[in-house]
């Protein structure tokens, strides 16, 4: 499949060697929310997502990629009276970049999915219908075992976002949108099989500075054993970038805390169990103008503190989240797993002291490929929060539950 330059007579094209991906995956969601003064209800949406890429101007190494994605609500209730996720309808371009590789080394420009590690600080929100991209330049270097990635963000659109952004951007509720001023850097060494350390930094502009570095590795115990784990620390501190128009972040944005994350899984023959504990930071005295807690608003936030999502922003006295895993691998029947989370706070605050629970979360899901029908995938999920506490940090008593099916193709 190939589209001709308007000077078809050199045998020239714009556009070759093209692939098409395309994913329908519809979702039913139940919400309820026992703090709402609405029912409890629920929500069917609908993701569209078209890609098209393609060799550029018969360039080798030079590919072009565009994207649309488009999400579809079909509350099942009356709005007015019940609750409902927040997926709302929109169609943006969520990918729109050139690419050129030259001698191993790639480099990219434009509007792009990204996800960095385990996308604790970085990631695209792939769980939402409508995802986080980044608009940025970057380029990757490779050379044995040592990879390094450095990226200028100038833009960020957000899940909720149309894809235009606004001028400067915007810090709400543990997350961010907007033209911006930032700049990653990834690095990583794999010293041995069992260890690779990642080092990293992540300058959001007019936010914070966040300095980390991470051990990470897979170690195999006999024939059917496999422990895999993660030790990663991080500081947060006073960003050193300003927003594009020189117009710095505001002090309640200040911060100087620390982040923790130690993490150890095991698949044993199929059963899958494993333990984490992770610490963002807070700070025991907020009336020094600092915002007081490490927060990461450029991170697939779901994957972290309960799929029920009450910690998308962190507490100011800090979040310490002491969770265990376990499930099962089936061979052909897909995979079970639940996870049970403690929370808590870290430091001393208004109303609250280091240690106050925060409340617990269980949450549950299953996946598995349909039989008989290529490329799609069904997931059933569910999240229950609960708020077993006396303070009034967390959200009360909280219950999610996902049905979805998932639909890829591709063509070339």
């Amino acid at each position: 499949m190939a589209v001709s330059a308007s000077a078809a007579e050199d045998g020239f094209n714009i556009f070759s060697d093209v692939q098409f991906q395309a994913e329908l995956r519809p979702r039913y969601e139940f919400t309820d929310h026992a703090v709402s003064s609405l029912d409890a209800g629920s929500t069917l949406t609908n993701r569209t997502n078209l890609n098209l890429s393609g060799k550029l101007f018969e360039v080798d190494g030079l590919v072009g990629t565009v994207e649309v994605n488009s999400v579809n609500d079909f509350n099942t209730l009356d709005q007015q009276n019940h609750q409902t996720a927040a997926e709302a309808d929109v169609a943006k371009m969520t990918q729109a970049n050139i690419a050129y590789t030259d001698s191993g080394v790639p480099g990219i420009v434009g509007r792009k999915t990204v996800n960095l590690d385990n996308q604790r600080f970085i990631g695209s929100v792939g769980w939402k219908q409508n995802f986080q991209t980044l608009d940025l330049a970057a380029v990757a270097y490779g050379i044995g075992d040592f990879n390094i990635l450095a990226a200028y963000v100038y833009g960020v659109n957000a899940i909720g976002d149309d894809g235009f952004g606004t001028r400067d951007m915007v810090y709400t509720g543990g997350t961010a949108s907007g033209s911006t001023n930032s700049v990653a850097i990834n690095a990583s060494y794999k010293i041995a099989d069992p260890i690779k350390v990642t080092g990293y930094a992540y300058l959001l502009a007019s936010f914070s500075d966040t300095y980390g570095i991470a051990a990470t590795g897979d170690i195999a115990i006999g024939d059917s054993a496999k422990l895999d784990y993660r030790a990663e620390v991080a500081m947060q501190t006073d960003a050193t970038l300003e927003e594009v128009d020189g117009v710095s972040g505001d002090t309640s944005l200040r911060t100087d805390a620390m982040y923790y994350n130690l993490d150890v899984g095991a698949n044993i023959s199929g059963f899958l169990v494993g333990a984490n504990y992770e610490v963002l930071g807070g700070d025991d005295d907020l009336t020094d103008g600092r915002v007081g807690k490490f927060d990461t608003p450029l991170a697939t936030k779901h994957k972290f503190n309960g799929w029920a999502d009450q910690f998308l922003a962190t507490p100011g006295t800090g979040l310490a989240d002491l969770n265990v895993r376990g499930g099962y691998q089936f061979a052909t029947a897909g995979k079970i797993i639940g996870v049970y989370h403690m929370f808590n706070a870290v430091e001393d605050g208004a109303g609250v002291s280091a240690g106050d629970a925060y409340g617990t979360e269980f949450d549950i899901a299953y996946s598995t490929k349909v039989p008989g029908v290529n490329n799609l995938g069904l997931l059933v999920k569910a999240a229950m929060y609960m708020d077993d506490t006396a303070n009034a940090v967390t959200a009360d008593d909280t219950t999610l539950a996902w049905l979805q099916l998932d639909y890829k193709f591709t063509t070339k």
